[in-house]
């Protein structure tokens, strides 16, 4: 089975709209549809970009498009 930050990196090459759901700053669970536009890692934390202007850590994610990360608990 490939890893999550695999399928993510598929979703940005292939350019698909996704569903994100993911903890703000502050904890809640927001939702977006949006396109993942960059992948990186920041001071050793994996990070999204989408087209909606976000900026979201990986350890945020709660699901993207159902998929759920494998270290959630």
């Amino acid at each position: 089975m490939k890893g999550f930050l695999e399928y993510l990196d598929e979703l940005k090459d292939l350019r698909r709209p996704c569903t994100i759901r993911f903890r703000d700053v502050e904890g809640a669970v927001s939702t977006i549809r949006a396109h993942i536009v960059r992948m990186e890692a920041v001071s050793g934390r994996d990070m999204i970009e989408t087209d909606a202007g976000l900026v979201i850590g990986v350890d945020q994610l709660l699901d993207v498009n159902g998929h759920i990360p494998e270290n959630y608990c």
